[in-house]
């Protein structure tokens, strides 16, 4: 189960996951953040504090979407990440790729 709730705070689209994403919840998040409300966002948050799990098809779709941010000139960044799902992205790689930060407030600063 995945629910994904979402707000703009300063041109920044801050999504806060809530649950697993893997094979079967992927495609809600992508679903959701190509919502033509969200579509349009090329900075975006992934505030993860309540992701208790991430497969490796979690790390796709995230990618995806850090891709079409980047494509749009902006770029994504992940915020408050577990302890379990941490290690995922640390062993992979993503969490270097994106951005692990502490709070949404520094993931903002982080992209703007």
């Amino acid at each position: 189960m995945l629910e994904i709730n979402s707000e703009a705070i300063n041109d920044v689209l801050v999504i806060n996951l809530i649950g697993r994403l893997d094979g079967i919840t992927s495609k809600i998040f992508t679903e959701k953040t190509n919502e033509p409300e969200k579509s349009d966002f090329s900075r975006i948050v992934l505030d993860c504090k309540d992701l208790n799990y991430i497969s490796s098809e979690g790390l796709r779709v995230m990618l995806m979407a850090a891709k079409k941010a980047k494509s749009l000139g902006g770029s994504l960044t992940l915020c408050t990440v577990n302890a379990a799902v941490n290690e995922v992205m640390m062993i992979s790689g993503f969490g270097a790729l994106f951005g692990v930060h502490s709070n949404v407030e520094d993931a903002i600063k982080a992209i703007s």
